[in-house]
């Protein structure tokens, strides 16, 4: 499943179709052939019951696994705001302790943005504690602990810097472990169930109608569950979430107060 990261979105949505309405005939026709000489009238209400209730806790399951990778991949988009912020209020403090070290160490900052900006989330996730960005945030830190204080104010402020830094090293780490790829189990429940639904469906007169109505339903379904995968790996392929909140730091922050 991996390489449908690797395609285009139509693309990979159009081989989760295929697969899942090709399949869905076959199960469906060959399951026809094999019980058609045993069918009775019992076995087609049972059947349509069977059918119903497999319906129903199919779109029960999507519609819970589709809430939770949302509600997942909105965590790491706060997350990485959340970053942001810190980023900026390290800029800020910075620039108010104005001596060399805090503008070496400023400098280091705008060298970590624009790693996170250019770097796409494909460096780090081939080699994600030594990536460029990595070692540029580990610089940092390392300055930020030989800052030198001649005063109150400056303890204060380095005080603060170490706390946001250290706290914005705890935050890449999220994007690191949300970088890998992986196939949600509750994809393969879904299968099995959909296997499931096709033989109960089997009950129903089959004809180019019916047979149509059963394919609609098998589009709409792999087009739920394709976005669910992608969902599920928000730092990955051509969906994937951008570094909007690192831009607008580039953009309307320090880009300008560097010129």
């Amino acid at each position: 499943m991996e390489i449908l990261f690797q395609l285009p979105t139509w693309l990979g949505i159009l081989i989760v179709v295929s697969f899942f309405s090709i399949t869905g005939l076959i199960v469906v026709i060959l399951t026809r052939k094999l019980i058609k000489h045993r069918f009775t009238k019992q076995y087609e209400k049972i059947g349509q019951l069977f059918f119903r209730v497999s319906a129903g806790v199919i779109a029960l399951l999507i519609s819970l696994s589709y809430a939770n990778e949302r509600v997942e991949q909105i965590k790491l988009r706060d997350s990485m705001e959340l970053e942001a912020s810190l980023i900026v209020n390290v800029i800020v403090k910075l620039q108010i302790y104005d001596s060399e070290e805090a503008v070496e160490i400023l400098k280091k900052v705008v060298l970590y943005v624009n790693h996170i900006i250019d770097d796409k989330w494909e460096n780090i996730e081939a080699n994600p504690f030594f990536s460029e960005s990595s070692v540029a945030l580990i610089n940092v830190i390392e300055l930020a602990y030989n800052l030198p204080t001649i005063n109150k104010k400056q303890e204060k402020i380095k005080e603060d810097i170490l706390s946001e830094v250290n706290q914005i090293y705890k935050l890449m780490q999220v994007r690191i472990y949300s970088q890998g790829s992986y196939m949600p189990y509750l994809v393969y429940i879904l299968f099995v169930g959909m296997l499931i639904l096709w033989v109960f469906f089997t009950v129903y007169e089959q004809n180019i109608i019916s047979l149509g109505f059963l394919t609609l339903y098998n589009i709409f379904i792999a087009i739920l569950i394709y976005f669910i995968f992608i969902l599920s790996n928000p730092l990955i392929g051509e969906l994937k979430m951008d570094a909007n909140s690192f831009s607008i730091i580039k953009t309307k922050g320090f880009d300008q107060k560097l010129k």
